[in-house]
Formats: C-alpha cells, sequence, structure tokens
C-alpha cells in the first residue's frame, strides 16, 4: 500500500506541476515510456537478443501495434554498475500503453521467458512520462541518445523547465544542430531519486552529435543554453548510448 500510495503522489504531483489557466493553449502532451536496465545471462551476447527481438516484432504485429521499442547499450558514463543492454519501450497514450500490459500478461509469458535466457532484466524496471521538446514526426531510427539528469531550481516548476529546454532547442535548431529532444519525468519504478527529469537529446548520426558539440562548445551554444535553461534548472553531464531500433508501430505517431 506504501508503493501504490507514492505512486499515486507521484502522478498527482505531475499533473499539479502543470495546473495551467483555464484558457492556456497547446500544453504539451505527455505520453509512457518504459525502460529496462539488463545485464547479459553467461555466454550471451546482442546477436542473441537480436533473435528473440526478432520474435518480438511479429508478437507485436499480432498484439501490440501502437508500441515502439529501441536497445540502446552505454558508451560514455561514470558507473561501475552500469547496465549492459537496456531496452526503451514507448506508447503514443496511456491507454496504449494499460492495454499494452494486458496483452503482455496474456499473451507473451513464454516470449518473455525466452528475452529472460539471454537478459536478466529483474532489476530495472521504471515507466516515465515523456514530453517533446524538439521531436521528429514518426518514430525514431537508429542512432545516439544522451541522457542527462536535472534537477530543479529553487521556485521552479516543469512548466518552467519545459519553457526554457524548449526555447534552447529552438536557438540550437536555428544554429543548424540535427538534434531532437524530449523531457522524461520518472513516474513508476524509479525508487528514491536525487533528481527531477531526464532531458533525453538524440542524433541519427554520430556526426551530427559531432556538429551540435561544435557549435554548443566554440559557436556560442554553451552560453545560450545556460542563459535559458540554467534559470530554471541545473542538469549533469550525460550519459550516451548507441539506440538500435527494434520495432516501429504499424500506424506511425509522433
Amino acid at each position: 500500500m506504501k508503493k501504490l500510495t507514492s505512486l499515486v503522489f507521484s502522478l498527482l504531483a505531475l499533473s499539479m506541476l502543470w495546473v495551467q489557466p483555464a484558457n492556456a493553449q497547446n500544453a504539451p502532451k505527455w505520453n509512457p515510456v518504459e525502460f529496462f536496465g539488463c545485464y547479459w545471462r553467461e555466454g550471451k551476447g546482442m546477436k542473441d537478443l537480436d533473435k528473440v527481438a526478432d520474435k518480438f516484432r511479429q508478437y507485436a504485429e499480432d498484439n501490440d501495434s501502437l508500441y515502439s521499442a529501441w536497445t540502446i547499450t552505454p558508451q560514455f558514463h561514470n558507473s561501475p554498475d552500469m547496465f549492459d543492454v537496456g531496452w526503451l519501450g514507448a506508447w503514443p497514450d496511456s491507454k496504449a500503453f494499460g492495454e499494452s500490459q494486458e496483452n503482455w500478461m496474456a499473451q507473451g509469458r513464454k516470449l518473455a521467458a525466452e528475452f529472460n535466457t539471454v537478459v536478466d532484466c529483474s532489476g530495472r524496471h521504471e515507466v516515465a512520462l515523456s514530453v517533446p521538446i524538439n521531436a521528429p514526426e514518426g518514430t525514431p531510427g537508429d542512432g545516439v541518445l544522451m541522457f542527462y539528469q536535472c534537477s530543479l531550481n529553487d521556485g521552479k516548476t516543469m512548466e518552467d523547465a519545459y519553457a526554457a529546454h524548449r526555447k534552447s532547442g529552438e536557438k540550437m535548431k536555428a544554429r543548424g544542430s540535427q538534434a531532437v529532444s524530449w523531457l522524461f519525468y520518472p513516474a513508476m519504478g524509479a525508487g528514491d531519486i536525487d533528481f527531477d527529469y531526464y532531458h533525453v537529446v538524440g542524433f541519427y548520426r554520430w556526426a551530427e552529435l559531432g556538429s551540435t558539440m561544435e557549435m554548443y562548445v566554440n559557436q556560442g551554444g554553451m552560453q545560450e543554453a545556460a542563459e535559458l535553461i540554467g534559470g530554471a534548472a541545473s542538469c549533469s553531464s550525460p550519459t550516451v548510448f548507441d539506440a538500435q531500433q527494434v520495432r516501429a508501430p504499424l500506424h506511425q505517431h509522433p
């Protein structure tokens, strides 16, 4: 009951952070994403996971047409207990999330057992609520993902952070950056964390990341970001992952 109460208060707090006047327009739409942090079973690796992922794609075609999924592997981090491989999934809305969970519990047990022979994901399964900052249309494919942990400054809200990140993203896009980005608000399974949200930035190619780094470090982007985002939140240096698309939905969604 204590865990359930914590979840309810977490979701209520999120909704309160985004309270707006009745005439407010264009309030951002949140959608759920899930994450598994996994470790390889002895002797197993990505080729083994790819074989099970192939079966998952067929399962999803038959049972879960709106679900998107990627595997993510750590590249740059400073954590001795970093997971070996992660699984990131997304739905277009919370209704699809709930239906997906029911389908998986009813139809996915055999496939879940096959995943379990390749990876141990029992230690970390979380759900966050995602809002786009500068997201592409449709489902992103393979690429690079950067996760920043951000904490709100005193007296600031998620609405303030959203506005700051959005303006900063627009400034970088005007400079020619190819970055796409979202805010992830931890909701279920995150445990006791010492930050408020993730700023997630993606690129389709490492070369695009490098070009944006050049704009950021040597062409004034860092100073702009400090002025815009620094007034609302403080963010850590990012952890960087390679992302490989497992599945896009039958009907593309933003």
